[in-house]
């Protein structure tokens, strides 16, 4: 029965990601541009026709190899960002996969099912698969990560901590701020109590999944020339001045990473100001009120629950709050990092619904004793 709620559940995500894709109209992004959009469109033109765009990318090199890549395939930009989008709808669904996995382990299955229905009703998440934009391969990859990190720290295998590197390596693809990420590694190995010889192979083969995903920007090879283009993985300096300016209060910033959205996307469909103004407030209601649900059951969570399971994720979320308040991200748009917090909200819809089961249980028996005198 799980098993084909879950099943469903994804494929409602999938085929949902892709109606409103449709929905959307089938031109390249060029008509509802944004400028984030634009700039990584600019260095996939950078990666696929180099002598004719003078400049250099200011993005991380994620999406402009990815579209550089489809639009070789396809050969028409056009279907390559058709292609893209699509790919994201399929990223999109098997987040609520990855969402259960970690779910289940940290808490138990029923707060694991709430977790994925949490998700595929969190309308964020649809309209980011929309957008020319690294947040629905950087939230999947992000979950990957953490299920990598677990599956190392619990089963000590060589292929679950090489998975752990290259997939750190990965999201820094699409975001500077994972490039220290593995540091977290050193709580987690003092929590589960690893032995020496694991945090010593656990650190040669995390460093070795890290150097082989950026070992593009290193070697004189002529399929990898083009990648001059793009900024190296590890090349915070510029990304970082860059960033640094986006925002004038860093805490404003990091608020907006968390909490931020995009609902004036949807809301600016509405011709009428006045109907624009309520659906916009309707849908950051919903947003807020689901994420702040998350960080009351973090809390909670945190102090009542048993920890050790919830450090994988909690820590990844922690880390990378502190690192956007460090290095702003460049997009902003902070959708990756709530899909954690939407775990949390989960654990405290579950309780609610224990509290008020029983609750129920005991009005009933409180009657039926009633009855009996």
């Amino acid at each position: 029965m799980n098993r084909k709620l879950l099943l469903a559940i994804i494929a409602g995500v999938f085929l949902m990601s892709c109606l409103l894709i449709i929905a959307g109209g089938k031109n390249g992004p060029q008509g509802a541009i944004i400028e984030m959009e634009q700039k990584y469109i600019t260095s996939a033109e950078m990666i696929g026709h180099p002598d004719d765009v003078d400049g250099s990318s200011v993005v991380m090199p994620g999406v402009p190899l990815m579209i550089a890549g489809l639009t070789k395939l396809f050969g028409n930009e056009g279907h390559a960002f058709t292609a893209y989008r699509l790919i994201q709808s399929l990223f999109h669904a098997l987040s609520v996969y990855l969402v259960f996995v970690l779910s289940r382990y940290m808490f138990n299955t029923s707060t694991a099912l709430l977790a994925c229905l949490i998700y595929a009703l969190y309308w964020p998440a649809y309209g980011i698969v929309r957008l020319i934009l690294p947040d629905t391969t950087m939230q999947m990859l992000m979950l990957m990560l953490v299920c990598a990190v677990i599956g190392a720290l619990e089963f000590k295998q060589a292929g679950w901590y090489t998975a752990a590197g290259v997939l750190t390596a990965l999201v820094a693809y699409f975001n500077l701020q994972a490039l220290l990420y593995p540091i977290v590694f050193v709580i987690l190995w003092w929590k589960y109590h690893s032995p020496w010889r694991v945090i010593i192979s656990g650190t040669l083969l995390i460093t070795i999944g890290y150097l082989l995903v950026m070992s593009p920007w290193w070697l004189s090879i002529p399929i990898f020339e083009k990648l001059m283009y793009l900024p190296g993985p590890w090349n915070i300096a510029p990304l970082w001045l860059d960033a640094r300016f986006i925002e004038g209060n860093p805490l404003v910033h990091l608020y907006r990473s968390i909490f931020g959205g995009l609902s004036t996307k949807y809301a600016g469909r509405f011709g009428n100001e006045e109907a624009r103004r309520v659906v916009q407030s309707a849908l950051d209601f919903v947003r807020l009120i689901l994420l702040y649900a998350g960080v009351v059951g973090l809390v909670w969570s945190v102090w009542k629950y048993r920890l050790k399971r919830q450090l994988p994720a909690l820590l990844t979320l922690l880390y990378f709050i502190a690192a956007d308040w460090l290095v702003p991200s460049l997009d902003g748009t902070g959708f990756p990092y709530g899909v954690f917090l939407l775990l949390y909200t989960a654990f405290l819809t579950n309780k609610a619904v224990i509290y008020a089961h029983k609750s129920s249980l005991h009005r009933g028996a409180s009657r039926q004793r009633k009855y009996v005198r």
